[in-house]
Order: structure tokens, then C-alpha cells, then sequence
């Protein structure tokens, strides 16, 4: 690791705004963001600008280092390698998680705790996400294209020229059915989470319903949440809002980083 900034070749971060000056580092409290089942870091790409004008500054996540150049199959995995691209940040940041993304970030932020807690986020942010500890049915649960295009349709999120291009449907429900297979075979330790926790639902989420948000506090000591007038995919529907609410949410912990100042980190 490189621990006196953001990682290097080991890591799965990268940012996500292209900057019209390369040479210059990122500048904003970084906020990593991980994404929902079946999808990648691009799916954050319109936080960027949002996010910039609020003092964050946005990084993906990839699902493999540079220097492996492989997919990580398991959600233990990739949380992992997550917290371990963390722990080497010069400073606390906030972590997001959308839907799946949730998971694996808490995940994260658990074996941070565990091992590496100076590595831990100022703020676990997570979104459409069912409580880990608590087991629901799985979308999709008998693996079948038929139904993960069902429920790609009803839930929102995927732009309608995916499901005209045959290829492009085949894509994306193979990367869905690869990460429910990887939810379907996760179990939560049953630890919980010391690190404060905003979780946020929509209000119309068929997924991540508002009534499973207070379950949460069996999965962690300090909660706060929030609903939003949308459904499951309303972190990038309500991003303006969302963000707003990170910024209060970051705000009132005591220990959390000033969004008043600016935050310069290395690029990876």
C-alpha cells in the first residue's frame, strides 16, 4: 500500500471527473462510490460535477486492481480489496454504497474496523440497501435471463437502448445474475458497525423498501436515515438532494473532516 496517499497499482479507486488539467491532483474530500448489482463506477459519473461544487471529490470502484487484471468474484472479495485501497487514503472519507454496493461497502468498512481502523470512513453512506444481517429473497432468484430483464425493467435505471441492442441486454444481465450470485452466497458476520452509518431508501424502492431502514441498528451502533421521494435508483434521481444530505449527514458527527476547506489527494 501506499500509505501516504491514494494507492497505487494495488488499488481499485480512480477518479471519477476527468480534470481539463491531468497534471494537477484531484482536489475535494474524496467520496468513493460503489455500485449497484450489474453495474459499474460509471453509473456515479453524474455526481462529479455535484459533488465538486459540495467539496467531494468522486472515485470509482473497479471489481479488479490494474495489477491483477481480474475480476474479484465474491462480495468478501471485493469489499477486501476495497477496504484495503481505504486504509491507504491520507484521510478519512466518505464511502457510498448503492443497493449491492451497500453490502460491500459495510463489509469494507467492517474488516477496516477490524483491522485497519484508522483506514475507517468518516461516514458509511448506504442506499436501497436491505440490512445485511436480515436475508431477503434475492431478485432473480432462479438465475434465468427472463427474469433479470423483468427486473431491470421494474426497477428502473437502465437506459432504454439496452434492452434494443441484444448484445448490450446480454451484458448487462450477465453482470446482474454475476453479482445475485455473489448476494446469494454472502453471509454477514454478525459484528456490528461502530462506524456512524447514514442509510438512506426511497420511498417507492420495491427492493430496499423505508420500512427495513430502522433494521439497520442490528447491523450498527449509530444510524441515521433519510427517504427520498423516488424509487430504488433515486441516489442518481435525487443526486442534488442526496448529496445535500451526505454534506448534513458528514457535518454532524464531530470526529467528520471540514467540508470548508480544501482536500488535495494523489491520483492513484
Amino acid at each position: 500500500m501506499n500509505v501516504g496517499g491514494v494507492p497505487g497499482t494495488s488499488s481499485v479507486l480512480f477518479p471519477l471527473e476527468t480534470r481539463p488539467r491531468p497534471q494537477e491532483p484531484p482536489v475535494g474530500l474524496p467520496l468513493i462510490a460503489v455500485p449497484h448489482a450489474g453495474g459499474t463506477a460509471h453509473a456515479f459519473r453524474g455526481w462529479t460535477a455535484p459533488a465538486r461544487d459540495r467539496g467531494l471529490m468522486v472515485y470509482g470502484v473497479r471489481t479488479a486492481t490494474p495489477a491483477a487484471r481480474r475480476p474479484e468474484v465474491t462480495l468478501r472479495a471485493r469489499a477486501r480489496a476495497l477496504a484495503e485501497s481505504l486504509a491507504a487514503l491520507p484521510e478519512p472519507a466518505v464511502l457510498v454504497g448503492h443497493s449491492l454496493g451497500g453490502v460491500i461497502a459495510a463489509e469494507a468498512v467492517q474488516y477496516l474496523e477490524q483491522y485497519a481502523p484508522k483506514g475507517a470512513p468518516a461516514l458509511l453512506v448506504v442506499c436501497a440497501t436491505n440490512p445485511p444481517h436480515l436475508r431477503r429473497p434475492v431478485p432473480a432468484p432462479n438465475g434465468t435471463e427472463a427474469e433479470a430483464v423483468d427486473f431491470l425493467r421494474r426497477v428502473g435505471g437502465t437506459p432504454p437502448e439496452v434492452f434494443d441492442d441484444p448484445r448490450m441486454q446480454e451484458l448487462a444481465v450477465a453482470m446482474l445474475l454475476t453479482d445475485l450470485a455473489a448476494l446469494r452466497g454472502f453471509q454477514w458476520s454478525g459484528r456490528r458497525i461502530t462506524t456512524p452509518i447514514a442509510v438512506y431508501a426511497g420511498q417507492n424502492d420495491p427492493v430496499a423498501p423505508p420500512e427495513s431502514l430502522a433494521e439497520w441498528t442490528g447491523a450498527a451502533e449509530s444510524v441515521t436515515t433519510r427517504v427520498f421521494d423516488s424509487g430504488h435508483f433515486f441516489p442518481h434521481e435525487r443526486t442534488a438532494e442526496v448529496l445535500d444530505a451526505i454534506r448534513l449527514d458528514l457535518a454532524s458527527r464531530a470526529t467528520a473532516p471540514s467540508l470548508g476547506r480544501a482536500h488535495t489527494t494523489q491520483r492513484p
